[in-house]
């Protein structure tokens, strides 16, 4: 009679453990789930932007992103910027894409490397009256990297820096007149970024 208690008392003790370890991992995927911001394939983000290097400009931009594959994702993004120039109001306007490689550092962080190009609008309001604004298109290459942190299951945080190539033309303004290179100016800036991600 002893062994038939002590035994049913043993079943009824293991299947309580058995239920509350369920529990504690279905509590844990839960968690988890609540984390899960950077298993969605779809995000937009909004930033602050500056560059840095023979002038220097500041503004924001916003930018969409698809992640088709584990390891691999792919972002469109505008920046809209002011920049400084001896000539006059001038404010550069750069659209383009960026490719890049998600690596999970754990289950909130995580870095990314990217590659991309982008075209710049880039436009020179003389501080002369009477002289026409100056346009000019540039084109550029940027290599960098990123870190975000993910504050939930919708939101994260990003820092991206990039070093970035350009080509395009030199512009000034003198008297009543203004000059546009004849040939392609190459040179390089640095650019950061910080800001909030949505996940969809």
């Amino acid at each position: 009679m002893r062994t038939t208690l002590l035994g049913g008392l043993l079943v009824i003790l293991m299947g309580t453990a058995a239920s509350a370890q369920e529990d504690t991992t279905g509590e844990e995927e839960v968690r988890w789930a609540e984390r899960e911001a950077f298993a969605r394939d779809f995000a937009v983000g909004f930033y602050g932007v500056g560059w840095a290097g023979p002038y220097l400009g500041g503004g924001g931009g916003v930018r969409v992103r698809w992640e088709p594959f584990d390891r691999l994702g792919v972002e469109v993004f505008s920046d809209h910027l002011s920049v400084e120039d001896p000539d006059g109001v001038r404010h550069d306007h750069p659209i383009g894409f960026n490719l890049f490689v998600p690596i999970e550092l754990s289950e909130r962080w995580r870095i990314r490397p990217l590659f991309g190009f982008c075209t710049v609008f880039s436009f020179v309001h003389p501080q002369q009256d009477g002289v026409d604004r100056i346009d000019d298109v540039h084109f550029g290459v940027h290599l960098g990297a990123g870190v975000e942190l993910a504050l939930n299951r919708w939101t994260s945080l990003f820092v991206d820096v990039k070093g970035i190539g350009y080509a395009g033309h030199s512009r000034t303004a003198g008297g009543w007149a203004i000059h546009v290179g004849d040939q392609l100016d190459f040179w390089g800036v640095f650019q950061g970024q910080v800001g909030l991600q949505v996940h969809l």
